[in-house]
């Protein structure tokens, strides 16, 4: 089945007013959308967590304590 050309149209009207965050907070919030957490994750804590937890849960402080060199 085709697209129309009217949604078309209509489509590329609603794209130009669809261009994502433009503040500087807007931009670091949607920098976090895609975030991965927990062991096999990029980052194990985000920016707003401590750096270094009171009491993790004992299954990530022996991770943490194997990846350190």
């Amino acid at each position: 089945m085709e697209t129309s050309e009217a949604s078309i149209n209509a489509n590329r009207a609603n794209a130009q007013s669809s261009t994502g965050p433009t503040s500087a907070t807007g931009k670091a919030k949607a920098s976090l959308n895609a975030l991965k957490t927990g062991p096999t994750g990029v980052t194990v804590l985000l920016p707003s967590d401590d750096a270094e937890p009171t009491n993790p849960h004992p299954l990530l402080r022996k991770t943490i304590q194997a990846r350190r060199p």
